[in-house]
């Protein structure tokens, strides 16, 4: 049996700081050799800070400063078109006789708020789940969504002047692919998901730039809430724009400790506004879109 192979790991924190270190040590040696060693503390170990331009960047860390540094813009508000409420009665109809019909759709939002507590971003994918069956039965007999629970791709570089990928692993990341023109994206957040915008447009911003795609559309979600985020590069996909639906809920109601209110249209609503957006998540909004500019 020939010995395996030893897996090289990537170039980490420490090392990048440990080099950092070294391109100073010989600046000093030979711009200012006679000068006297600068007062201050000393940089050393791995709670030294990196200069700016070589901290790696994770998603989770992401801010709405670092957006503004990576040339991504926010436009504003993308609105739902006034015949809203028409257009959810169309699409009930569609899928109504598969096992994630609306109606199915509904109970099983009712059976998961009364068994199951949304604890965590685990237990909340249950929800999400949910609405992404029911918006794949929405979706036309000759298009079909396929569903990954973890998605990976190379490492990304985000901006061709100071920022990089350093993980190529999208933890609580759902990618759905539509075999084989759409890409779409939908970050699981147990909390409220309006403080994760940066964090998910990053996410968007790195798949748009890996699959060289201009326009991407995604959602952010705990299952109860959504955000559904329309971005657009820009030409040369350095930098994009961003634009975001208000904050839509099902709007889940509990009068008494026995009786559950949860309003049909709306888990209708959202069921088929994933269902359009997942099929033309390439394609920026139309005369026939769900929401408006």
């Amino acid at each position: 049996m020939s010995p395996k192979k030893r897996k090289l790991s990537g170039i980490g924190r420490r090392e990048l700081q440990a080099a950092y270190d070294s391109l100073l040590r010989l600046q000093r040696s030979l711009v200012y050799e006679e000068a006297e060693e600068e007062e201050g503390p000393a940089r050393h170990g791995s709670d030294a800070l990196l200069p700016h331009y070589l901290q790696p960047f994770t998603f989770s860390s992401m801010t709405m400063e670092d957006l503004t540094e990576l040339k991504i813009t926010y436009t504003g508000f993308i609105r739902l078109k006034p015949n809203f409420t028409e257009r959810i009665e169309a699409t009930t109809a569609l899928g109504q006789n598969t096992l994630w019909s609306s109606a199915n759709l509904y109970h099983q939002i009712h059976f998961l708020e009364s068994r199951i507590p949304r604890a965590n971003e685990v237990s909340a994918r249950a929800w999400i789940d949910a609405f992404l069956f029911c918006a794949s039965a929405m979706l036309p007999p000759d298009k079909c969504m396929v569903l990954n629970k973890e998605h990976v791709i190379p490492a990304t570089t985000i901006s061709p002047s100071n920022f990089y990928l350093t993980s190529t692993s999208f933890h609580d990341i759902k990618i759905k692919i539509k075999m084989p023109s759409s890409f779409f994206v939908t970050e699981a957040k147990l909390y409220n998901p309006s403080n994760h915008v940066a964090q998910a447009v990053s996410v968007m911003y790195a798949c748009g730039k890996f699959l060289q795609q201009k326009v991407l559309r995604g959602a952010l979600t705990n299952g109860y809430d959504w955000i559904f985020l329309l971005m657009t590069l820009n030409d040369d996909y350095n930098g994009a724009s961003c634009m975001r639906s208000a904050q839509l809920s099902l709007g889940i109601q509990k009068p008494t400790e026995d009786e559950l209110v949860i309003p049909r249209r709306s888990s209708d609503l959202i069921a088929g506004i994933l269902s359009y957006w997942i099929e033309n998540s390439f394609s920026d909004l139309g005369s026939d879109d769900w929401f408006t500019a």
